[in-house]
């Protein structure tokens, strides 16, 4: 049997099922319809033999083998390849959820940022309402008054005028 032959089966394919259920028309002085239909099932299973033979035939080509190893191939390369699309996925949605983390820890920064930096204003400001009173002290220790000086004073106030300026003008008292 050659390849056109077999092409030209597999484009008529005729079954044995076919062969075994053909009817004829019916004619006085035809043919035997028992003997008839006995040689149809006869062909049709011959048929069915030949068509088996044939497929394992085409089994053992080369051709064959290489189409069942392609279409293997093909089966595995949609496997893996559906498997990188789902790694593929959970990797974009873990990289959205780095993406909100890192959004919401710059948010983070910002808002400690902005917190140390009005620190840091307080802190100067802090600085500049005690830098005169150092700068005061310095003058006061350098002439040598410091705290005893402070004390002299105060007890020269007292000598003076009774016991300061303080006590003699809240309550009305000499």
């Amino acid at each position: 049997m050659s390849a056109d032959s077999i092409k030209g089966l597999k484009k008529r394919r005729l079954k044995p099922s076919d062969i075994r259920n053909r009817e004829f028309s019916k004619k006085l002085f035809g043919y035997d319809p028992d003997e008839v239909d006995a040689f149809l099932a006869e062909v049709a299973n011959s048929y069915d033999q030949l068509i088996r033979e044939l497929e394992q035939l085409q089994r053992k080509t080369p051709e064959y083998k290489a189409q069942t190893a392609v279409e293997k191939a093909k089966k595995e390369i949609e496997k893996l390849l559906e498997k990188k699309r789902a790694e593929k996925e959970e990797l974009e949605r873990q990289k959205r959820e780095i993406e909100v983390e890192i959004e919401k820890l710059k948010l983070v920064q910002r808002k400690i940022f902005s917190k140390l930096k009005a620190t840091i204003i307080d802190m100067t400001r802090i600085i500049e309402e005690i830098k005169p009173d150092a700068q005061g002290k310095k003058k006061e220790e350098r002439s040598g008054a410091g705290v005893e000086g402070s004390a002299q004073k105060f007890e020269e106030q007292d000598r003076e005028g009774g016991r300061g300026k303080t006590e003699g003008e809240g309550n009305g008292s000499p």
